[in-house]
Protein backbone atom coordinates (compact mmCIF):
# COMPACT_ATOMS: atom_id res chain seq x y z
CA UNK A 1 0.00 0.00 0.00
CA UNK A 2 1.62 3.22 -1.22
CA UNK A 3 -1.76 5.64 -0.58
CA UNK A 4 -4.29 6.44 2.04
CA UNK A 5 -7.56 8.43 1.48
CA UNK A 6 -7.88 11.09 4.91
CA UNK A 7 -11.00 12.70 4.65
CA UNK A 8 -9.20 16.03 5.87
CA UNK A 9 -6.00 15.56 4.06
CA UNK A 10 -6.88 13.68 0.68
CA UNK A 11 -4.49 11.56 -0.18
CA UNK A 12 -1.49 10.34 2.25
CA UNK A 13 1.56 8.94 0.56
CA UNK A 14 3.82 6.75 2.67
CA UNK A 15 7.53 7.07 3.73
CA UNK A 16 9.43 4.92 1.05
CA UNK A 17 11.89 5.00 3.82
CA UNK A 18 9.63 4.74 7.33
CA UNK A 19 6.55 2.41 5.76
CA UNK A 20 4.12 3.69 9.20
CA UNK A 21 4.81 7.06 7.48
CA UNK A 22 2.48 8.91 5.88
CA UNK A 23 3.27 12.45 4.39
CA UNK A 24 0.08 14.73 3.26
CA UNK A 25 0.32 17.92 0.80
CA UNK A 26 0.99 21.09 2.18
CA UNK A 27 -2.16 22.31 3.87
CA UNK A 28 -3.14 26.09 4.87
CA UNK A 29 -2.43 26.03 9.12
CA UNK A 30 -5.12 29.26 10.22
CA UNK A 31 -3.13 28.94 13.85
CA UNK A 32 0.25 30.07 11.65
CA UNK A 33 -0.90 31.60 8.64
CA UNK A 34 1.79 29.01 6.36
CA UNK A 35 1.48 26.21 4.57
CA UNK A 36 3.01 22.64 5.95
CA UNK A 37 2.46 19.62 5.87
CA UNK A 38 1.20 16.94 8.02
CA UNK A 39 2.94 12.91 8.87
CA UNK A 40 1.01 10.65 10.25
CA UNK A 41 3.58 8.60 12.57
CA UNK A 42 3.55 4.96 13.24
CA UNK A 43 0.37 4.28 11.03
CA UNK A 44 -0.36 0.90 10.12
CA UNK A 45 -4.00 0.22 9.06
CA UNK A 46 -3.87 -2.96 9.06
CA UNK A 47 -3.39 -2.94 13.05
CA UNK A 48 -4.83 0.10 14.18
CA UNK A 49 -8.13 0.32 11.68
CA UNK A 50 -9.42 3.22 14.09
CA UNK A 51 -6.33 6.06 13.46
CA UNK A 52 -6.89 7.57 10.43
CA UNK A 53 -10.67 8.46 11.47
CA UNK A 54 -9.32 9.73 14.81
CA UNK A 55 -6.29 11.77 13.37
CA UNK A 56 -8.92 13.24 11.30
CA UNK A 57 -10.90 14.20 14.01
CA UNK A 58 -8.00 15.73 15.69
CA UNK A 59 -6.73 17.68 12.62
CA UNK A 60 -9.90 19.14 12.47
CA UNK A 61 -9.84 20.38 15.37
CA UNK A 62 -6.08 21.84 15.25
CA UNK A 63 -7.19 23.15 12.10
CA UNK A 64 -9.99 25.41 13.84
CA UNK A 65 -7.56 27.50 16.17
CA UNK A 66 -6.86 30.75 14.69
CA UNK A 67 -4.57 33.07 14.87
CA UNK A 68 -5.43 34.92 18.46
CA UNK A 69 -4.90 31.32 20.21
CA UNK A 70 -1.35 31.79 20.47
CA UNK A 71 -1.58 34.53 22.78
CA UNK A 72 -3.10 31.53 24.84
CA UNK A 73 -0.12 29.87 24.37
CA UNK A 74 2.54 32.24 24.63
CA UNK A 75 3.02 32.19 28.52
CA UNK A 76 3.79 28.06 27.95
CA UNK A 77 6.74 28.74 25.70
CA UNK A 78 8.12 31.83 26.85
CA UNK A 79 8.09 29.67 30.24
CA UNK A 80 10.36 27.01 28.48
CA UNK A 81 12.54 30.21 26.73
CA UNK A 82 12.97 30.99 30.64
CA UNK A 83 14.02 27.94 32.01
CA UNK A 84 16.40 26.98 29.23
CA UNK A 85 18.31 30.41 29.44
CA UNK A 86 18.22 29.13 32.94
CA UNK A 87 20.66 26.46 31.25
CA UNK A 88 23.03 28.97 29.87
CA UNK A 89 24.99 31.54 30.37
CA UNK A 90 24.11 34.84 29.60
CA UNK A 91 26.62 35.26 26.38
CA UNK A 92 24.62 32.43 25.08
CA UNK A 93 21.08 34.09 24.97
CA UNK A 94 20.48 35.39 21.30
CA UNK A 95 20.98 39.20 21.81
CA UNK A 96 17.79 39.65 19.72
CA UNK A 97 15.90 38.20 22.80
CA UNK A 98 17.23 39.41 25.27
CA UNK A 99 14.28 41.56 26.87
CA UNK A 100 11.83 39.49 24.90
CA UNK A 101 8.29 39.40 26.42
CA UNK A 102 5.53 36.72 26.75
CA UNK A 103 3.27 38.20 23.99
CA UNK A 104 6.52 38.69 21.59
CA UNK A 105 7.70 34.78 22.14
CA UNK A 106 5.86 34.11 19.08
CA UNK A 107 8.48 36.32 16.67
CA UNK A 108 11.35 33.51 17.90
CA UNK A 109 9.53 30.26 16.82
CA UNK A 110 9.58 28.64 13.26
CA UNK A 111 7.15 26.08 12.58
CA UNK A 112 8.67 23.52 10.45
CA UNK A 113 6.93 20.16 10.31
CA UNK A 114 3.55 18.65 12.36
CA UNK A 115 3.14 15.27 13.01
CA UNK A 116 0.15 12.96 14.26
CA UNK A 117 0.57 10.05 16.63
CA UNK A 118 -1.38 7.86 19.03
CA UNK A 119 0.39 8.06 22.79
CA UNK A 120 0.88 4.43 22.98
CA UNK A 121 0.28 4.36 26.97
CA UNK A 122 -2.65 5.63 29.60
CA UNK A 123 -5.29 7.92 27.49
CA UNK A 124 -3.27 6.44 23.60
CA UNK A 125 -5.39 9.43 22.29
CA UNK A 126 -3.92 11.47 19.77
CA UNK A 127 -2.12 14.24 19.49
CA UNK A 128 -0.27 16.94 17.13
CA UNK A 129 3.11 17.56 17.54
CA UNK A 130 3.84 20.91 16.03
CA UNK A 131 7.69 20.95 15.59
CA UNK A 132 9.59 24.44 15.62
CA UNK A 133 13.04 25.74 15.70
CA UNK A 134 13.41 28.23 17.90
CA UNK A 135 16.17 31.09 18.54
CA UNK A 136 16.96 30.06 22.09
CA UNK A 137 17.12 26.45 21.40
CA UNK A 138 18.66 25.63 18.20
CA UNK A 139 20.29 22.03 18.74
CA UNK A 140 16.96 20.65 20.15
CA UNK A 141 13.89 22.74 18.75
CA UNK A 142 11.02 23.29 20.21
CA UNK A 143 7.67 20.94 20.16
CA UNK A 144 4.22 21.98 20.98
CA UNK A 145 1.69 18.86 21.48
CA UNK A 146 -2.27 19.23 21.51
CA UNK A 147 -4.24 16.29 22.73
CA UNK A 148 -6.83 15.68 19.87
CA UNK A 149 -5.90 18.64 18.50
CA UNK A 150 -7.81 20.91 20.83
CA UNK A 151 -5.42 22.14 23.24
CA UNK A 152 -1.95 22.29 24.28
CA UNK A 153 -0.75 20.04 26.59
CA UNK A 154 2.84 20.00 25.97
CA UNK A 155 5.99 22.84 25.67
CA UNK A 156 9.70 21.66 25.21
CA UNK A 157 12.48 20.57 23.23
CA UNK A 158 11.95 18.38 20.35
CA UNK A 159 12.47 14.78 22.47
CA UNK A 160 9.99 12.06 20.84
CA UNK A 161 7.36 12.07 24.27
CA UNK A 162 3.69 13.37 23.50
CA UNK A 163 3.67 14.10 27.22
CA UNK A 164 5.59 15.29 30.13
CA UNK A 165 4.22 12.15 31.89
CA UNK A 166 5.55 9.61 29.37
CA UNK A 167 9.21 11.54 29.36
CA UNK A 168 9.57 11.90 33.06
CA UNK A 169 7.75 8.31 33.95
CA UNK A 170 5.03 10.81 36.15
CA UNK A 171 0.98 9.93 36.78
CA UNK A 172 -0.77 12.12 34.07
CA UNK A 173 -2.42 13.64 36.89
CA UNK A 174 0.68 14.85 37.80
CA UNK A 175 1.29 16.64 34.41
CA UNK A 176 0.23 19.99 34.66
CA UNK A 177 -0.92 20.90 31.11
CA UNK A 178 -2.38 17.17 30.24
CA UNK A 179 -4.25 17.23 33.44
CA UNK A 180 -5.88 20.38 32.75
CA UNK A 181 -6.93 19.07 29.77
Amino acid sequence: MTKLNSEVLGTLVQNEEIADWWHSAPIHIPLLDIELGITCVELDPSVDEQFLAEADLAIKNFLDLQAFDKLKMAPHIFANFVEICSYIEESAIPEKMKGAQPLSIWNFVHPSAIYVSRRQSNDKDIYIVLACECDWETEHGLQLVFRQGKKLTRVSDQDGHLTEADAFNLPDAEDVLLSAF
